[in-house]
């Protein structure tokens, strides 16, 4: 794989793989990701994280030097034999569409053009790819939005958004595990509960899973 690297601050460098949006990359870099934070100790790292297109690579600066982290993790990329590009793990959600539960469905109706049982039936008929975890807790960027679906965001951004919230923003939907503002457009809601404190991993979703959406 071809990258490059730039330090984002003192203590984190970015390894760029591209400059577009690509679920093979993308699950490249998951799979890197994976292994590194297996391995903390050994490559003497904080954490590694997959964005869309590149690896961040956090580190203490205090007990390495910033070339040798990149030359650690840049030998791990140059010789990594990948074995899993195609995650099977799915995670199938129930959403409550339309009314209290999402109540931009109307206006996502009328920038589409599509009735809004046309837009619930585009939005749960796909299988999403979960690009990387961001934003607020747990908050999965997914992949794969039909593009009949693409809306502008919010003009002006909600100061509080419910937690379990479904949304779509530009060619991104996404869900909201916590409560939070935000300037999505809300579709629907779920109940399930995708972000616990009480776990050693919160995030019940990961980069690389699989999400389907059920109109209930």
């Amino acid at each position: 794989m071809d990258y490059k690297f730039f330090d984002i601050s003192d203590r984190t460098i970015s390894f760029n793989f591209s400059d577009n949006i690509d679920q093979i990359i993308n699950s490249k870099i998951v799979e890197i990701s994976f292994e590194i934070n297996k391995k903390l100790n050994q490559f003497d790292i904080v954490a590694g994280y997959p964005t869309y297109n590149s690896l961040v690579i956090d580190y203490n600066p205090l007990n390495n030097e910033r070339d040798v982290i990149i030359n650690r993790i840049s030998e791990l990329i140059d010789n990594f034999e990948f074995k899993n590009l195609n995650s099977d793990e799915l995670l199938e959600i129930d959403v409550n569409y339309g009314g209290d539960y999402g109540e931009d469905l109307k206006s996502v109706s009328e920038i589409t053009k599509l009735s809004e049982k046309e837009v619930i039936k585009i939005h749960s008929s796909v299988i999403y790819h979960v690009y990387m975890i961001g934003f607020s807790p747990g908050f999965p960027y997914l992949g794969g939005l039909n593009e009949k679906l693409i809306c502008p965001r919010l003009d002006s951004p909600r100061q509080v958004v419910p937690a379990g919230s479904v949304g779509i923003a530009d060619k991104q939907t996404g869900i909201y595990p916590v409560e939070s503002s935000g300037g999505w457009r809300l579709i629907g809601r779920t109940d399930e509960n995708l972000f616990d404190n009480n776990l050693v991993s919160p995030s019940i979703l990961k980069p690389g899973m699989k999400l389907k959406f059920n109109e209930i």
